[in-house]
């Protein structure tokens, strides 16, 4: 299956539009080839949805970066269609992070707190079922034909406007990350007390990442060894903020609806919900703090510096 992270055949002085099919056509064959094991055998392996989004999100990025090199109406129908699957694999892959981290917990919590994890075990079944079902909504109802989509953006490539016929993958490589690069220096710089601002970062990471991975071939070994390492490493910090973000979100709520809803036994349930609520509620400053500690290391050990200067040079 052909899902890797790095793509093969692609040279630096590659014309664009043949760059855009090369990339397309191995961003999106994976979603085509997860879709089945997701929406039919989810439930025998988490892995089978945790990859469909995985490749649903590097299928999505190809697609903005070759984005001037599609009609807009390919371009939004096909970025439509990826986003609904996209969202849905998410919710879903949130559900399946929460019970993974309820079955840990359960194995060391004390007795006093299995009433409420058991109660939130349940909560959390039911609702990843009814993620499921989401899914299968977005790729089986109308059926989703990713070939037909895959076949009708390579149809349309053309070349973007006020460009000549020598415009290559590089020419469009440095400017891209350049100001990818840019964009995440500005979110890091907002308040990121505010967890909205710390999400700017991690979708100003994750965008640097993907088009990182498509443009691997245009620069340098340190590009692909050095670099990308430091920055899949930020997003990986951003990733357990944002799980544990998520998980205080939904705990939050469970916790007033069963408060509410059943005031005779809340106090059962009370000690394991109130216990992994105050857990990620210090898991996300830790986190915050985490990325920031990196973040100065990026700056300060010159690595972002030297980064802009490779894509210069």
């Amino acid at each position: 299956m052909s899902d890797g992270k790095w793509l093969h055949g692609l040279r630096q002085d590659m014309p664009v539009v043949a760059a855009a099919r090369h990339v397309l056509l191995a961003r999106l064959a994976p979603v085509r080839d997860r879709l089945p094991q997701a929406v039919f055998h989810a439930d025998e392996d988490p892995e089978h949805v945790h990859q469909l989004r995985v490749s649903t999100r590097r299928a999505g990025a190809a697609l903005r970066i070759f984005a001037a090199c599609l009609p807009a109406k390919v371009y939004d129908k096909v970025r439509k269609k990826l986003r609904a699957v996209r969202r849905a694999a998410g919710a879903a892959r949130d559900w399946d992070v929460f019970l993974d981290f309820l079955a840990q917990r359960q194995l060391k919590a004390p007795s006093v707190q299995q009433p409420g994890l058991d109660l939130l075990l349940g909560v959390a079944q039911g609702a990843r079922l009814a993620a499921q079902q989401v899914l299968v909504q977005a790729t089986q109802h109308p059926p989703l034909d990713v070939d037909a989509l895959l076949q009708t953006a390579l149809a349309a490539l053309k070349m973007p406007m006020d460009n000549s016929a020598t415009y290559s993958l590089r020419d469009m490589a440095v400017p891209l990350l350049t100001e990818q690069l840019c964009l995440l220096d500005q979110a890091a710089k907002g308040d990121l007390h505010n967890y909205e601002h710390l999400h700017q970062v991690r979708i100003r990471g994750k965008r640097l990442r993907y088009a990182m991975e498509v443009f691997a071939g245009c620069f340098g070994i340190s590009f692909q060894e050095k670099y990308y390492p430091a920055v899949e490493e930020m997003q990986e910090i951003l990733g357990q903020a944002n799980d544990s973000h998520v998980a205080e979100q939904r705990l939050a709520a469970i916790r007033s609806r069963i408060k509410l809803t059943q005031p005779s036994t809340w106090g059962r349930y009370q000690p394991g919900i109130d216990a992994l609520l105050r857990y990620h509620r210090r898991a996300l400053p830790q986190k915050r703090k985490l990325f920031l500690t990196w973040w100065r290391d990026w700056q300060q050990s010159g690595a972002e510096e030297a980064f802009a200067s490779l894509l210069k040079s």
